[in-house]
């Protein structure tokens, strides 16, 4: 009797922990601890193994281990190292190997079967981006061939990034930034249909930057140990720099946020993606990115506000409480922030709920690990910033033996039915229209968009007559949006009837967002003109619904109206703008719920942009509107024109203003010429209150110096302790670092934002950038070596590009003095080695007005943040 009683205790325990496995109910640990300046929950304890810069071994950003526990780092812009973890009595220690191999600047690296694969992102013209096999050719037990397996056009902070294994150990998938080109051979689950599918024209980034990049954005892909047969995965991403796995099975993606949009309609926060077979997320250049709800996209699971996203891994394996083994760990570089995303099956897909799991000032993350030993090892570095090896462990009270952690049943079968689709990604079968056809108004946003990839893998004469059968209006919808990037003029005029034919009325708005979108591609992709009954029936069916439909139809309705020249909406618009000016709602997108402190960590940009909140709705409208050439009264354009007046005296991200200037430019051509001073001087009238950063500015002192980076932290070393704020924030100004930088949301924007320089830069680093600028040059403020055919040579930034002509900016200091390079008269371009920030800018400075000025930038432009 006893040993059954014991038999059925066992039993339960079983249960209870197999069903406490898939439903994950713990919590996250509340209390905080502070440990080195680094802030982690409570029982976590962290220690810093080994600093790589301190043995002139460059900034480590990529991370791997071998099956012996050895692990593999590579430096940002150097060799790849080799290091063992040794214990001597209560004492670890590093031994460091560097690999004396023609190959390193890896940002991705993986160990797999006795060899190394490397991710290069290279501009040195040593060694090509691209994918890298080392290994141990003699059998001696060290690495030491190098073989090319493939190589990639793309280098940079948005170039070739990471890689990691295939759940099934038997492939592997690498990730890739915006500025990679896909090479013309690697094809796979993504229908190469794709565009950059805007209606209205996309206004390009004022900066430059990308503005000669195309769709498809950053991308994923598969391939083999030898990198033999690649497939393309997903594609549309801005600048993801890691992937992984989770306990499911299922890849995610950690993607950028464009921090110069800060704003606006079309800002996109960073965000954790589930990356799934033949999807598209969207990135478009400049103001054409896809909206989250468009249906031939998929959004984030999780938005997170500004960031610069690089490390991502999976937490099984790791000797921690439960709840944080069951997730992924998320790395941030410019705040030094990791947070944990605790994943709950939601249909085929997932929720994700994050949280903070450590931060710390300056803690630039780059990439991390879980060790044999359960612990997390991680990185910091990048951008030759101090680099260091981490390690953090649990020893507090809860339970933390790995876990056995398997696919959870919750959801299952929906991701089986999602990857049935999938299947048809790579083997279409015309047998299976049906079957497609009957899951493309799923309830389940993901498995509709890949039905809808699994019809667009077949050819279009298997489908093309499905939209004429009686179909639901989603699946109307979906048929649509395939025969708008498929079909011919006919097949899409005969598309615009059918959804034309669907009741409007009855539709919900996630399927009116759905339904204006199928009508926006199916036009825009049009290749003759749109019919006339088209264009009347459209307008009978949104002119109605426009202004009182959601703020998400309505915003679409008005761009799509414009589109059409429906000259009745420029009063109802107008009438809008003036009294709706409420910001309400429009914060979420930068401060996450989930999140509570993360404001205190943004940048004085965000901070004044939520104190000053411009209306990204009207701001959507006006955009729309500067392409409407029809019912305009002379009233109305010089109500129109004074909104921009209005719309700068608002807070954004750093191109804010000169969007704002872009959207009134464009609308200027659609007005009579003899007009368009008189307009343009009534927004300047609204705008008068321009900030004039050098007013009262006191010239330094000196006497000045030849300043070196010692001499630099010498005399900050002496004399942080008399550091006065006001002096330095002077200094900022009179060294000219306000012209091209901003602190606290004050100064110019061709320069990159400072206020969180501490929270990744040293003191010896910040020194390194002043006094040598050209060390280290960031891909967005790079400037090119334009040389003419006359022998001439034009230096600058791209900031514009037509068919005949690329209008660069030239200088730093004053971004709107541009010039036209004319193509027929161009040479060749290369990217110039020389900072557009000169050198000698604190020359004039003494001891303590350079101190004074580095204690400043520390400091982010508070005084209560000054180092004591």
């Amino acid at each position: 009797m006893k040993r059954i009683i014991l038999l059925i205790l066992s039993i339960s325990s079983v249960l209870f922990c197999s069903c406490n496995l898939d439903s994950d109910n713990e919590t996250p640990i509340i209390e905080k601890v502070t440990i080195d300046d680094i802030t982690l929950p409570k029982g976590f304890v962290i220690s810093k193994l080994y600093e790589p810069t301190d043995h002139e071994q460059g900034s480590w950003v990529s991370f791997t281990k071998d099956d012996k526990g050895n692990f593999f780092a590579s430096d940002q812009y150097g060799s790849i190292y080799k290091a063992t973890l040794k214990r001597s009595g209560d004492k670890d220690s590093l031994h460091v190997q560097e690999l004396d191999l023609n190959v390193g600047l890896a940002q991705g690296l993986l160990y797999h079967n006795n060899e190394l694969f490397a991710l290069v992102n290279s501009n040195d013209k040593k060694i090509q981006s691209g994918l890298y096999k080392i290994i141990d050719a003699n059998g001696d037990g060290e690495l030491d061939t190098v073989k090319t397996l493939k190589t990639v056009k793309g280098d940079g902070e948005h170039g070739p990034h990471n890689i990691v294994l295939a759940p099934d150990g038997q492939s592997m998938y690498m990730v890739f930034g915006n500025h990679t080109d896909i090479p013309s051979n690697v094809h796979g689950r993504v229908p190469e249909v794709w565009g950059e599918d805007n209606l209205l024209p996309v206004i390009k980034d004022p900066s430059g930057h990308a503005n000669s990049r195309k769709a498809p954005g950053g991308w994923v892909a598969q391939t083999d140990f030898e990198g033999k047969d690649w497939t393309l995965i997903a594609v549309g991403t801005r600048n993801t720099y890691d992937i992984a796995f989770n306990r499911d099975n299922e890849l995610f993606g950690f993607d950028s946020d464009m921090e110069y949009d800060l704003g606006m309609p079309w800002y996109r926060p960073i965000r954790l993606n589930h990356v799934t077979s033949g999807a598209d997320y969207g990135w478009r250049t400049g103001t054409g990115k896809f909206r989250d709800y468009y249906p031939d996209n998929l959004s984030g699971i999780a938005n997170l506000g500004q960031g610069s996203p690089t490390g991502l891994l999976d937490g099984k394996g790791l000797h921690f409480p439960a709840y944080y083994q069951k997730g992924l760990y998320l790395f941030d570089w410019s705040y030094g922030t990791m947070y944990h995303a605790k994943l709950t099956p939601n249909g085929s897909s997932f929720d994700a709920e994050v949280t903070q799991f450590i931060s710390g000032i300056p803690l630039p993350l780059t990439n991390g690990l879980v060790g044999d030993d359960g612990a997390l090892y991680f990185l910091t570095g990048g951008r030759r910033l101090e680099s260091g090896l981490y390690r953090v462990t649990y020893e507090g009270e809860l339970a933390s033996e790995a876990l056995e952690l398997k696919e959870r049943s919750k959801g299952k079968k929906e991701r089986k039915l999602r990857q049935e689709l999938e299947a048809l990604h790579t083997l279409p079968s015309a047998d299976k229209v049906s079957f497609i056809v009957k899951h493309l108004d799923y309830e389940d946003r993901a498995i509709r968009f890949s039905a809808r990839v699994a019809l667009e893998h077949l050819d279009y004469i298997y489908w093309e007559d499905e939209i004429k059968n009686k179909n639901s209006s989603e699946t109307t919808i979906e048929l649509a949006l395939a025969i708008a990037r498929h079909g011919d003029d006919d097949a899409r005029i005969k598309a615009l009837n059918s959804l034309a034919n669907i009741d409007w009325q009855s539709l919900e708005e996630s399927k009116k967002l759905n339904f204006i979108r199928g009508v926006d591609l199916l036009m825009l992709r049009m290749d003759g003109s749109l019919p006339n009954d088209i264009k009347g029936k459209i307008k009978d069916i949104f002119l109605p619904a426009y202004l009182v439909s959601s703020e998400a139809v309505n915003m679409e309705l008005c761009k799509t109206l414009s589109y059409l020249q429906v000259e009745e909406i420029v009063e109802l618009t107008l009438h809008e703008m003036e009294t709706n000016t409420s910001s309400e709602g429009m914060k979420e997108i930068y401060l996450s719920s989930d999140i509570s402190n993360r404001n205190e960590q943004y940048g004085k940009d965000v901070e004044n942009m939520l104190a000053n909140m411009p209306n990204q709705r009207n701001i959507s409208y006006a955009k729309s509107l500067s392409y409407l050439q029809k019912g305009w009264s002379t009233t109305a354009r010089e109500r129109y024109f004074k909104w921009f007046g209005d719309a700068l005296q608002k807070a954004g991200g750093k191109m804010y203003l000169k969007f704002i200037r872009a959207i009134q430019k464009t609308a200027l051509t659609n007005v009579p010429e003899q007009e368009r001073d008189y307009l343009s001087e009534l927004t300047e009238i609204a705008a008068a209150r321009r900030p004039n950063y050098m007013k009262d500015v006191k010239q330094p002192q000196g006497p000045g110096n030849n300043w070196t980076v010692e001499l630099l932290m010498s005399a900050y070393e002496k004399n942080y302790k008399n550091a006065n704020f006001e002096s330095g924030k002077n200094m900022f100004k009179a060294s000219l670092c306000i012209s091209c930088h901003s602190m606290n949301a004050e100064g110019g924007s061709s320069g990159p934002e400072l206020t969180q320089i501490s929270s990744r830069f040293s003191v010896e680093a910040i020194g390194e950038a002043i006094i040598n600028p050209s060390g280290t040059i960031g891909d967005r403020y790079q400037y090119s070596n334009y040389h003419m055919k006359n022998g001439s040579v034009i230096t600058g930034i791209e900031i514009n590009e037509d068919e005949k002509n690329i209008e660069v900016s030239i200088s730093a200091f004053a971004s709107d003095v541009t010039v036209n390079v004319r193509k027929d008269r161009l040479e060749n371009v290369e990217l110039s080695k020389i900072s557009s920030m000169p050198a000698g800018l604190v020359n004039r400075l003494n001891e303590q007005e350079i101190t004074d000025l580095i204690v400043y930038m520390l400091s982010g432009g508070n005084q209560n943040n000054m180092k004591k």
